[in-house]
């Protein structure tokens, strides 16, 4: 079960980690997502994995405030994460 779990956590991370990617470069319009997940990559793992659990805790925390408002509410929370990815 451990083998298990450590042969998955580098493939969680990465996927996390090109989720957070694309968010910011969402966010950020003049940087293509290359950009921003190259500088991101460039940075120890510390702060990679800082990065990703802030823009992913962020996104937990909107998706909570989202939800106060009911299915509207979650459905405009799911066209603006479309809209930034895109």
């Amino acid at each position: 079960m451990a083998t298990t779990i450590k042969s998955w956590l580098p493939r969680i991370g990465v996927l996390c980690r090109t989720a957070a990617v694309a968010l910011i470069a969402g966010v950020c319009p003049g940087q293509s997502v290359g950009e921003v997940n190259s500088s991101i990559v460039a940075r120890p793992i510390r702060e990679q994995t800082m990065i990703t659990v802030a823009v992913l805790a962020a996104l937990f925390v909107i998706s909570f405030i989202a939800a106060q408002f009911g299915w509207i509410g979650i459905l405009l929370f799911w066209l603006g994460v479309i809209f930034l990815v895109n």
